[in-house]
């Protein structure tokens, strides 16, 4: 349910740069991760999701992307492997996020950046989503911007620097403490 113009505002706010490590979590088809690996020859994008048919769609596709099947809540990398950790419309569907947020603050560098694009789940598109989301049987939490800063500013390891509107959704960029 991301646009194109969610993409570049995300883009913008996770501001890659060359000789980065980045993660996507929960890549789907892993686009985006294949489209910030192209930004710097020497950009690292990895790609986690759990659903392991779109993990093989990833390595099949995008061969500039390492991708491998992970849940967020247990995430197979080293501490303070990443310098930026991402996710586009799937932190609704974390089933720790408590433990998730742990996971993320463990792979980021210290002074690292964690950006979230998520849907505002009142606004129309957010009402379609949760409908479909409801009738695929999907668990989902979807909450506002200021409640998810709220929750994500709670984390000892992550803290809210900013919190911006993106189209039918908004972005949260966090810094890893």
């Amino acid at each position: 349910m991301s646009t194109r113009a969610d993409w570049a505002a995300l883009l913008q706010m996770l501001s890659p740069q060359s000789g980065e490590r980045i993660l996507d979590v929960g890549a789907g088809k892993g686009e985006l991760a294949d489209q910030i690996s192209r930004i710097a020859a020497d950009i690292e994008v990895y790609a986690i999701d759990p659903n392991p048919k779109k993990v093989e769609a990833i390595i099949r596709d995008r061969p500039s992307v390492k991708a491998s099947t992970s849940s967020v809540e247990s995430l197979p990398f080293p501490d303070a492997y990443f310098h930026k950790v991402y996710t586009t419309m799937a932190l609704h569907h974390y089933t720790d996020l408590d433990k998730a947020l742990k996971e993320i603050g463990r792979v980021l560098k210290p002074g690292g950046s964690f950006v979230v694009l998520e849907i505002e789940p009142n606004s129309a598109k957010g009402r379609i989503f949760r409908l479909s989301g409801r009738i695929m049987g999907e668990h989902m939490t979807l909450m506002t911007a200021g409640q998810l800063s709220k929750r994500l500013d709670s984390s000892k390891d992550l803290k809210v620097i900013k919190t911006e509107t993106a189209g039918a959704g908004y972005l949260i960029l966090l810094l890893r403490v």
